[in-house]
């Protein structure tokens, strides 16, 4: 009898462990019924300065508007190159394993910069993450996903300031 519970107790330990301490599943998500946003606010500067932006992306297009303080300064369209898209899922679908560590930034953190990512599966929010870039940041597994997205537009005319 003894045995047995001592059998039983390791048995339940390893397969304790092994739940707890599995990576979290990859998003499965349908990739013409998606949509991805992604989202980057500035850091508190002056308005000539300001540049945050959203972009909204599908199967089809990804859209820009870039700001400064809720003013729309710039608006585009781009189509979505099916390889492009074939990447951003591929992202989408890894952002549970590579957001995993991400923590709460600490109180007090003001000023910084600041990244979200929402990921719907026909209008059904599927994933979402945003991440507080105050002093340097976990940031790059949000802007990583964002990298082919921004690649569709001219970035450095997109967020020019002083206008």
């Amino acid at each position: 009898m003894r045995r047995r519970i001592t059998i039983f107790a390791i048995t339940a330990v390893s397969v304790g462990l092994t739940v707890g301490c599995s990576a979290p599943a990859p998003l499965e998500v349908d990739p013409a019924k998606t949509s991805v946003e992604y989202t980057f606010r500035d850091s508190s500067v002056p308005p000539q300065y300001h540049r945050s932006y959203v972009i909204k992306a599908s199967n089809t297009e990804a859209t820009i508007t870039v700001d400064s303080y809720g003013d729309v300064l710039r608006q585009e369209t781009a189509a979505m190159p099916a390889e492009t898209w074939t990447r951003v899922m591929d992202l989408v679908r890894s952002l549970p394993e590579r957001t995993k560590d991400i923590k709460t930034p600490k109180p007090g953190c003001a000023g910084g910069t600041a990244s979200k990512i929402l990921v719907r599966e026909s209008e059904q929010e599927r994933y979402s993450q945003r991440i507080e870039n105050c002093g340097g940041g976990p940031g790059a597994p949000l802007t990583d996903t964002a990298v082919p997205l921004t690649a569709l537009f001219d970035m450095n005319d997109l967020l020019k300031t002083g206008m």
